[in-house]
């Protein structure tokens, strides 16, 4: 019987199931925290989904390719949905990888390392989500990706010491350097 489970086939499986329960834990509580309305909020100082936004952008109004305006927080629900979408087809991706018999030991291998550093990436946006958020911010989105951090905030002023405290919670969390880290604001 041990012929038919080596340790690479228990080890993979073990992590086939973090990096699932990872992503279903990640979706939990990205769906658990409602997105607060501000009272202050109206039409005139919304965001669109998908824009580019700089710190400090001082503009109020965007519009769409298709002309309307977007709440801006429709966009931290779109955009947590579309990172589990983008994770769920990656994950589909490397499970095919894994579990195609064709492939090459050195693909799997691959596929595997890649299935971890997703995992990896999954459990340090939340907590650097989580701390952003208990440090007073409205919400919050992380996207890590390799060496780099996005962080995506809700903030009409975000000023240096706010700045420094969502680099230095980065920085804690993950191994990313404070010049890989960009902030960008949502009104």
């Amino acid at each position: 019987m041990s012929g038919i489970f080596g340790k690479r086939q228990v080890m993979l499986a073990v992590l086939v199931v973090a990096l699932a329960v990872a992503v279903y834990l990640n979706y939990y509580f990205s769906t658990q925290n409602p997105i607060s309305t501000d009272a202050n909020t109206s039409t005139s100082n919304s965001r669109n989904l998908g824009d580019a936004h700089f710190v400090d952008n001082p503009s109020t109004v965007t519009t769409s390719s298709t002309g309307t305006i977007a709440d801006p927080s429709d966009y931290f629900v779109q955009a947590r949905h579309n990172r589990s979408e983008a994770r769920q087809e990656a994950i589909d991706i490397i499970r095919d990888l894994m579990n195609d018999v064709k492939a090459s030991q050195k693909t799997q291998q691959q596929a595997l390392e890649k299935a971890a550093a997703i995992a990896a990436a999954v459990e340090q946006e939340s907590k650097i989500e989580s701390l952003i958020k208990a440090k007073g911010f409205n919400d919050c989105i992380a996207f890590i990706e390799d060496d780099k951090c996005n962080v995506v905030v809700r903030s009409n002023d975000l000023n240096d010491a706010q700045a420094l405290q969502i680099t230095d919670i980065v920085t804690s969390q993950s191994n990313i350097v404070a010049q890989n880290v960009n902030i960008v604001t949502v009104k």
